[in-house]
C-alpha cells in the first residue's frame, strides 16, 4: 500500500507542475550564474570553468538546420572573465570540450554559436572528448528522441585537482565528468546519471551509469532541487538503466534499432569509404564494434585489404564481409 501511495503522489506532483515553467537548475554555493538563450551555467572563477551547465533539449531541437562553425571566444557575461582559446591550445592533449554540445544546438545559428563561449568549455582529454563523451552526447540526443524532451545537467567534478593548463589563465583539469538527465512528465518520471573518467575509456556507456545521489555526494551539487521531495528521493537514489535505451549510435542523433540495420552502406546501396568514414559509420559494418572502429581510424589511411587486415581483431572472415561494403 505504501508503494502504491508513493506512485500516486509522484503522478500527482508531475501533473501539477506539467505545463508550468519547471525550474530544473541545480543548487550549489557558487553565485555566478550565467544565462544564455538556451542554457544556463554556474561559473567557477577558482577553477576557470563551469561547475554545471543546464539545459532542456526537445525533439524539435534535434534536426540539424545549420552547419557547425567554430567560434571559440570569451564569454562577456562572466564578470571575472574566462580563459581564452589559446589557454587550451597550450595543452595539446586536452580539448576545449563542450559541456553543452554544439550539435544539440544546430537547429539555430545563434543557439549553436553561443555554445562556443569559453564558459561552456572544460579541458577534456582528447581521447575522452572525441570518443566516449561524443558517444554520450549522441546517446543523450537519442534519449531525447525517444522520450520527447529531457532536462540535462553536465559538468566537471571540481575536486582534488592536480593538473592545470593555460598560459595567461590557469584552468583546472578535472579527473571526472558527469551528466544527469531527467524525464519529467505525468506518469513518466525517471532520471539517470553518468560519471566518466577524464581519459581514454570504453564506449560501453552502461558501465558509467551511477545514481544521481552519488554524483551529488561527489560534487556537492544538488540536482533538480525544485522537484517534490517524494520524487527527488525516489529517482536520485536508484540507477535504473533498464528504463533507458543504450543501442549503438549512428552518424546522426538516431541510434540503430535492430541488427537488421547493421550495414547502412548495404541498405543505401553505396560502399563506405574506409579512409573517410566517421567512427559511428564504421560501427555499422559487420564485426566492427567501438574498439575496432577506433583502431581503424588510428591506422588510416589504407590502400588495400592487405593494410586493413593488419588492424587488430580483423580476421579473414570479417574481411570477406567488409570487402563487399567498403571502398578505399
Amino acid at each position: 500500500m505504501k508503494h502504491l501511495i508513493s506512485i500516486a503522489l509522484i503522478s500527482f506532483f508531475c501533473w501539477s507542475i506539467q505545463g508550468q515553467n519547471f525550474n530544473y537548475l541545480p543548487s550549489s554555493g557558487n553565485k555566478q550564474i550565467i544565462k544564455h538563450t538556451y542554457y544556463t551555467l554556474s561559473y567557477s572563477e577558482k577553477y576557470e570553468q563551469p561547475e554545471w551547465v543546464a539545459y532542456k533539449l526537445t525533439q524539435e531541437m534535434l534536426p540539424k538546420a545549420v552547419e557547425r562553425k567554430n567560434n571559440f571566444r570569451e564569454d562577456p557575461k562572466v564578470k571575472t572573465q574566462t580563459p581564452s582559446y589559446n589557454d587550451y591550445r597550450s595543452a595539446p592533449d586536452y580539448d576545449a570540450g563542450h559541456l553543452l554540445s554544439c550539435r544539440d544546438m544546430q537547429f539555430d545559428a545563434k543557439a549553436m554559436d553561443e555554445t562556443f563561449y569559453m564558459s561552456n568549455m572544460s579541458p577534456q582529454h582528447k581521447d575522452l572528448n572525441r570518443y566516449t563523451w561524443a558517444y554520450l552526447e549522441r546517446l543523450e540526443r537519442n534519449m531525447v528522441d525517444r522520450n520527447g524532451s529531457l532536462y540535462i545537467v553536465s559538468g566537471p567534478v571540481l575536486r582534488d585537482i592536480d593538473t592545470w593548463i593555460g598560459v595567461k589563465t590557469k584552468v583546472a583539469v578535472p579527473d571526472y565528468y558527469y551528466k544527469v538527465m531527467l524525464k519529467y512528465s505525468k506518469g513518466n518520471t525517471k532520471a539517470i546519471g553518468f560519471l566518466l573518467p577524464n581519459k581514454k575509456c570504453s564506449t560501453h556507456l552502461e558501465d558509467y551509469v551511477v545514481s544521481i545521489d552519488s554524483i551529488e555526494r561527489f560534487t556537492g551539487i544538488d540536482f533538480f532541487p525544485a522537484l517534490p521531495d517524494e520524487i527527488e528521493n525516489s529517482i536520485e537514489k536508484a540507477t535504473s538503466p533498464q528504463y533507458w535505451s543504450f543501442q549503438n549510435p549512428s552518424k546522426n542523433y538516431i541510434y540503430a534499432t535492430a541488427p537488421a540495420n547493421k550495414s547502412n552502406a548495404t541498405n543505401a546501396g553505396k560502399k563506405l569509404n574506409i579512409n573517410t568514414a566517421s567512427l559511428a559509420e564504421l560501427e555499422t559494418l559487420p564485426g566492427i564494434g567501438p574498439a575496432k572502429a577506433s583502431a581503424i581510424i588510428k591506422k588510416r589511411p589504407f590502400k588495400s585489404e592487405n593494410d586493413l587486415i593488419k588492424v587488430d581483431g580483423i580476421g579473414k572472415a570479417t574481411m570477406e564481409k567488409l570487402l563487399k561494403l567498403i571502398t578505399w
